[in-house]
Protein backbone atom coordinates (compact mmCIF):
# COMPACT_ATOMS: atom_id res chain seq x y z
CA UNK A 1 0.00 0.00 0.00
CA UNK A 2 1.46 3.70 -0.89
CA UNK A 3 2.21 5.42 2.11
CA UNK A 4 -0.18 8.55 3.35
CA UNK A 5 0.58 11.44 1.33
CA UNK A 6 -0.68 15.09 2.30
CA UNK A 7 -2.07 16.93 -0.59
CA UNK A 8 -3.11 20.50 0.10
CA UNK A 9 -6.35 21.96 -2.66
CA UNK A 10 -6.50 25.25 -3.83
CA UNK A 11 -9.89 26.52 -5.09
CA UNK A 12 -13.11 24.07 -4.51
CA UNK A 13 -14.32 23.88 -8.19
CA UNK A 14 -16.03 21.02 -8.90
CA UNK A 15 -13.06 19.37 -10.39
CA UNK A 16 -11.24 19.99 -6.84
CA UNK A 17 -14.35 18.17 -5.09
CA UNK A 18 -13.67 15.25 -7.26
CA UNK A 19 -9.95 15.24 -6.54
CA UNK A 20 -10.74 15.46 -2.68
CA UNK A 21 -13.39 12.73 -3.26
CA UNK A 22 -10.83 10.19 -4.31
CA UNK A 23 -7.96 11.66 -2.22
CA UNK A 24 -10.50 10.98 0.93
CA UNK A 25 -11.65 7.56 -0.47
CA UNK A 26 -7.96 6.59 -0.36
CA UNK A 27 -7.32 7.78 2.48
CA UNK A 28 -5.00 10.56 2.13
CA UNK A 29 -4.47 13.41 4.50
CA UNK A 30 -5.94 16.27 2.45
CA UNK A 31 -5.94 20.54 3.94
CA UNK A 32 -8.61 22.46 1.60
CA UNK A 33 -7.74 26.46 0.60
CA UNK A 34 -9.65 28.58 -1.04
CA UNK A 35 -11.00 32.32 -1.21
CA UNK A 36 -14.74 31.74 -0.15
CA UNK A 37 -15.07 31.13 3.26
CA UNK A 38 -18.78 29.32 2.57
CA UNK A 39 -17.54 27.26 0.41
CA UNK A 40 -14.61 26.33 2.95
CA UNK A 41 -16.75 25.85 5.33
CA UNK A 42 -19.16 23.57 2.97
CA UNK A 43 -16.71 20.99 2.42
CA UNK A 44 -15.46 20.99 6.34
CA UNK A 45 -18.82 20.30 7.06
CA UNK A 46 -19.20 17.17 4.57
CA UNK A 47 -16.17 14.75 5.37
CA UNK A 48 -14.92 14.67 8.78
CA UNK A 49 -11.24 13.85 7.58
CA UNK A 50 -10.55 17.29 6.29
CA UNK A 51 -9.71 20.83 6.93
CA UNK A 52 -9.71 23.69 5.64
CA UNK A 53 -9.06 27.67 5.55
CA UNK A 54 -10.35 30.57 3.25
CA UNK A 55 -7.30 32.89 1.95
CA UNK A 56 -6.25 34.41 -1.14
CA UNK A 57 -4.15 32.11 -2.36
CA UNK A 58 -2.56 34.81 -5.04
CA UNK A 59 -0.70 36.53 -1.70
CA UNK A 60 2.91 34.28 -0.67
CA UNK A 61 2.42 35.53 2.87
CA UNK A 62 -1.19 33.56 2.85
CA UNK A 63 1.00 30.50 1.63
CA UNK A 64 3.61 30.47 4.11
CA UNK A 65 1.63 31.50 7.53
CA UNK A 66 -0.08 28.08 6.30
CA UNK A 67 2.90 26.60 5.47
CA UNK A 68 2.25 25.29 1.86
CA UNK A 69 5.45 24.04 1.40
CA UNK A 70 5.06 21.13 4.25
CA UNK A 71 2.95 19.38 1.94
CA UNK A 72 3.72 16.17 -0.25
CA UNK A 73 1.62 17.80 -3.22
CA UNK A 74 -0.23 20.90 -3.95
CA UNK A 75 -2.78 20.74 -6.16
CA UNK A 76 -4.73 24.17 -8.03
CA UNK A 77 -7.74 23.90 -9.21
CA UNK A 78 -8.97 26.96 -10.23
CA UNK A 79 -8.88 27.77 -13.98
CA UNK A 80 -11.42 29.92 -14.72
CA UNK A 81 -9.91 32.98 -13.40
CA UNK A 82 -6.27 32.27 -15.17
CA UNK A 83 -5.00 35.21 -13.64
CA UNK A 84 -5.53 33.84 -9.99
CA UNK A 85 -4.18 30.75 -10.98
CA UNK A 86 -0.61 32.18 -12.41
CA UNK A 87 0.14 34.24 -9.39
CA UNK A 88 -0.90 31.35 -7.19
CA UNK A 89 1.75 28.87 -8.70
CA UNK A 90 4.29 31.03 -8.84
CA UNK A 91 3.71 32.28 -5.46
CA UNK A 92 4.03 28.49 -4.25
CA UNK A 93 7.27 28.44 -6.80
CA UNK A 94 8.87 31.50 -4.62
CA UNK A 95 8.07 29.54 -0.99
CA UNK A 96 9.33 26.26 -2.67
CA UNK A 97 6.79 24.23 -3.26
CA UNK A 98 7.93 21.56 -5.86
CA UNK A 99 5.38 19.51 -6.46
CA UNK A 100 2.69 21.09 -8.12
CA UNK A 101 -0.81 19.87 -10.13
CA UNK A 102 -2.32 22.03 -11.76
CA UNK A 103 -5.44 22.40 -13.79
CA UNK A 104 -5.94 24.53 -16.83
CA UNK A 105 -8.69 25.92 -18.85
CA UNK A 106 -7.24 25.77 -22.25
CA UNK A 107 -4.80 25.55 -24.63
CA UNK A 108 -3.47 28.53 -23.92
CA UNK A 109 -3.75 28.44 -20.03
CA UNK A 110 -1.97 25.28 -20.40
CA UNK A 111 1.24 27.07 -22.36
CA UNK A 112 0.98 29.78 -19.74
CA UNK A 113 1.83 27.07 -17.23
CA UNK A 114 4.35 25.24 -19.04
CA UNK A 115 6.10 27.87 -19.50
CA UNK A 116 6.20 28.76 -15.63
CA UNK A 117 7.69 25.11 -15.82
CA UNK A 118 4.20 23.06 -14.73
CA UNK A 119 4.48 19.49 -16.17
CA UNK A 120 1.75 17.99 -14.49
CA UNK A 121 -0.93 19.83 -16.19
CA UNK A 122 -4.81 18.57 -15.88
CA UNK A 123 -7.55 19.82 -19.02
CA UNK A 124 -10.36 17.66 -18.09
CA UNK A 125 -12.41 18.71 -20.67
CA UNK A 126 -10.20 17.62 -22.88
CA UNK A 127 -9.61 14.24 -21.01
CA UNK A 128 -13.22 14.03 -20.77
CA UNK A 129 -13.86 14.65 -24.97
CA UNK A 130 -10.86 12.00 -25.16
CA UNK A 131 -12.80 9.17 -23.19
CA UNK A 132 -16.14 9.74 -24.64
CA UNK A 133 -14.63 9.78 -27.73
CA UNK A 134 -12.90 6.29 -27.27
CA UNK A 135 -15.53 4.54 -25.49
CA UNK A 136 -17.63 5.72 -28.37
CA UNK A 137 -15.57 3.12 -30.45
CA UNK A 138 -16.55 0.36 -28.88
CA UNK A 139 -19.08 -2.09 -29.59
CA UNK A 140 -18.66 -3.61 -26.13
CA UNK A 141 -18.76 -2.50 -22.56
CA UNK A 142 -15.45 -1.44 -20.84
CA UNK A 143 -14.19 -0.08 -17.60
CA UNK A 144 -12.38 3.68 -18.56
CA UNK A 145 -10.90 6.10 -15.77
CA UNK A 146 -8.90 8.68 -16.86
CA UNK A 147 -4.97 9.38 -16.03
CA UNK A 148 -4.04 12.32 -18.42
CA UNK A 149 -5.27 13.27 -21.50
CA UNK A 150 -2.98 10.40 -23.20
CA UNK A 151 -3.60 7.69 -21.07
CA UNK A 152 -6.38 5.80 -19.55
CA UNK A 153 -6.61 3.04 -17.09
CA UNK A 154 -8.94 0.47 -18.59
CA UNK A 155 -10.28 -2.95 -17.46
CA UNK A 156 -10.96 -5.66 -20.19
CA UNK A 157 -12.42 -9.28 -19.62
CA UNK A 158 -11.06 -11.90 -21.94
CA UNK A 159 -13.99 -13.41 -23.77
CA UNK A 160 -12.20 -14.43 -27.10
CA UNK A 161 -12.14 -18.03 -26.93
CA UNK A 162 -9.13 -18.44 -29.31
CA UNK A 163 -6.60 -16.85 -26.93
CA UNK A 164 -7.83 -18.93 -24.23
CA UNK A 165 -4.36 -20.52 -22.75
CA UNK A 166 -2.21 -18.52 -24.29
CA UNK A 167 1.03 -16.46 -23.39
CA UNK A 168 1.30 -12.94 -22.08
CA UNK A 169 4.17 -13.09 -24.06
CA UNK A 170 2.71 -14.83 -27.52
CA UNK A 171 0.16 -12.04 -27.57
CA UNK A 172 2.13 -8.82 -26.80
CA UNK A 173 0.52 -8.11 -23.82
CA UNK A 174 4.11 -7.42 -21.72
CA UNK A 175 6.81 -4.99 -22.45
CA UNK A 176 4.91 -2.94 -24.98
CA UNK A 177 5.27 0.74 -25.38
CA UNK A 178 1.24 1.28 -25.75
CA UNK A 179 0.27 -0.29 -22.75
CA UNK A 180 1.31 -1.82 -19.28
CA UNK A 181 -1.03 -4.58 -17.38
CA UNK A 182 -0.88 -3.65 -13.87
CA UNK A 183 -3.06 -6.92 -12.80
CA UNK A 184 -5.04 -9.57 -13.62
CA UNK A 185 -8.38 -10.50 -11.87
CA UNK A 186 -8.98 -14.30 -11.95
CA UNK A 187 -12.13 -16.08 -9.67
CA UNK A 188 -12.10 -13.26 -7.45
CA UNK A 189 -7.81 -13.27 -7.17
CA UNK A 190 -5.99 -10.24 -8.29
CA UNK A 191 -2.56 -11.69 -9.65
CA UNK A 192 0.51 -9.55 -10.64
CA UNK A 193 1.65 -10.52 -14.16
CA UNK A 194 4.62 -11.87 -13.53
CA UNK A 195 3.11 -14.18 -11.43
CA UNK A 196 1.25 -16.01 -14.21
CA UNK A 197 1.99 -17.22 -18.13
CA UNK A 198 -1.00 -17.28 -19.72
CA UNK A 199 -4.87 -16.36 -20.06
CA UNK A 200 -7.97 -17.72 -19.07
CA UNK A 201 -11.53 -17.00 -20.14
CA UNK A 202 -12.93 -14.75 -18.20
CA UNK A 203 -9.67 -12.77 -16.83
CA UNK A 204 -10.04 -9.35 -15.71
CA UNK A 205 -7.33 -7.45 -17.08
CA UNK A 206 -6.87 -4.01 -15.87
CA UNK A 207 -4.08 -1.94 -18.26
CA UNK A 208 -2.91 1.79 -18.36
CA UNK A 209 -2.68 2.12 -22.01
CA UNK A 210 -2.62 4.69 -24.60
CA UNK A 211 -6.15 5.93 -25.36
CA UNK A 212 -5.49 5.33 -29.19
CA UNK A 213 -4.33 1.83 -28.26
CA UNK A 214 -7.47 0.47 -26.33
CA UNK A 215 -9.42 -0.45 -29.46
CA UNK A 216 -6.82 -2.74 -30.70
CA UNK A 217 -6.69 -4.22 -27.27
CA UNK A 218 -10.27 -4.88 -26.81
CA UNK A 219 -10.39 -6.44 -30.34
CA UNK A 220 -7.43 -8.88 -29.14
CA UNK A 221 -8.97 -9.85 -25.81
CA UNK A 222 -12.79 -10.29 -26.72
CA UNK A 223 -14.85 -12.03 -28.84
CA UNK A 224 -17.03 -10.03 -31.53
CA UNK A 225 -20.52 -10.48 -31.21
CA UNK A 226 -22.10 -11.77 -34.33
CA UNK A 227 -25.21 -9.90 -35.53
CA UNK A 228 -28.50 -11.19 -34.24
CA UNK A 229 -31.27 -11.56 -37.07
CA UNK A 230 -32.91 -8.52 -35.58
CA UNK A 231 -29.76 -6.11 -35.93
CA UNK A 232 -30.03 -7.27 -39.53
Amino acid sequence: MARKKSFAIIGLSNFGKAVIDTLVAKKQHVMVFDADQAKVNNMIASYEQIDGVALDSTIKANLIEQGLDQYDTVIVTMATNIEASVLTIISLQDIGVNNIIAKSKDSRHARILKALGITNIVQPDLIAGNIIAAKAMFDVAIEMQTVDENYASVVIKVTEPSIDGSSLLDLRLINNKDYNIVHIKRKGKVILPGDVDSLKLGDELLFIAKINAINDLTTKLQAVEEPTEADK
